[in-house]
């Protein structure tokens, strides 16, 4: 079937290796008029900043102009939050293994009003503004079982992540709103349930997906991509693991939260955990009527393409090489 007719129709030590940070079209721009980059400095012995929200929060002074703020070895017990007002701000840490941000909070906990914050308001790390760039950091949300906790979310973008490694139980990365253009590389996304989820254009580019899950029927990812927006959650050459206690056949690649909702996998690894049927419908609802679930090339003992739930497709190698990060995001320093 053509790919458009497809898309007319949701904790511990780490390690990662450090990449080299590309800034989005408007960064390069601005280095390309000659406006270096303001560095700053966070934690170890010569950081001028305590905690990343504080550098967050300075960076405001230098506007017009691209702002680094590199980020020293060690944990930083904080939410942060990367206003909309933002642009060409670069997180640079010292490495996922090294540099870590985390905080706890969940969807059940009570707010200032008394009543549950909601998922919304549970990330460790939120990013509304545009061209931001974060390397080589963890971002964990340390809420664990029993409620949505989000370790990232992000808005209008675009933003790029290299490098980074996401850790939570639900609801782990939330690309929330529609049309954002949101990059991953070499990245690590760790949960248990619905931990990818969200309305955005994302593309995962050679990322590990790590499933965690203790219970039957869970799924990687849960998509909410609007009926107007081609491509949803896109998986280029990535590698799903599972942990030791999760059982064979018990996981799925992803539901449709809201309706027209698309996950799409090219030539990705899968484990035994993956469910043969590979998709799931979301209780209660037709919403499998209008999903848009897709794979290419999926190899490893996960990979079983003549026994996909009826409503998912299987791709032509033709369709499946015109998929490129620039092919799905548009342009952009993919």
């Amino acid at each position: 079937m053509r790919l458009s007719g497809i898309f007319r129709r949701r904790t511990g030590r780490f390690t990662a290796r450090a990449g080299a940070v590309v800034f989005a079209v408007a960064g390069m721009a601005a280095l390309a008029q000659g406006a270096k980059p303001v560095v700053l400095t966070v934690g170890g012995a010569h950081g001028k900043y305590r905690q990343v929200q504080a550098a967050v929060n300075a960076a405001a002074a230098f506007d017009g102009r691209p702002v680094e703020i590199k980020i020293a070895p060690g944990t930083y017990h904080e939410l942060v939050l990367v206003p909309s007002h933002d642009r060409d701000l670069t997180l640079r840490g010292a490495g996922a293994k090294s540099t870590i941000i985390t905080f706890n909070l969940g969807a059940k906990d009570k707010g200032p009003s008394g009543k549950s914050i909601g998922t919304f308001h549970t990330s460790t790390v939120t990013i509304l503004g545009r061209h931001i760039t974060a390397e080589g950091i963890s971002f964990v949300n340390s809420y664990g079982k029993g409620s949505q906790a989000v370790a990232v979310r992000t808005g209008d973008g675009p933003v790029i992540f290299r490098h980074c490694r996401f850790i939570a139980w639900q609801d782990t990365l939330y690309v929330h709103n529609p049309r954002a253009r949101i990059y991953f590389s070499h990245c690590f996304i760790q949960g248990a349930i619905d931990f990818i989820f969200g309305k955005s254009i994302a593309v995962f580019n050679h990322c590990v997906i790590r499933t965690v899950s203790t219970v039957p029927g869970t799924c990687l990812t849960a998509p909410a991509t609007p009926k107007s927006q081609r491509y949803g959650l896109v998986f280029l050459h990535c590698r799903v693991k599972a942990g030791k206690q999760v059982k064979k056949g018990s996981v799925y690649l992803g539901r449709p939260w809201r309706k027209y909702g698309a996950t799409l996998l090219v030539d990705c690894h899968l484990p035994a955990a993956i469910a043969p049927a590979g998709w799931r419908n979301w209780e209660g609802t037709d919403y499998y009527k209008t999903a848009r679930f897709a794979e290419f090339n999926s190899t490893g003992p996960g990979a079983h393409a003549g026994r996909r739930a009826a409503w998912s497709h299987q791709l032509s190698a033709a369709t499946a090489k015109t998929l490129t990060p620039r092919s799905i995001l548009g342009p952009g320093n993919w």
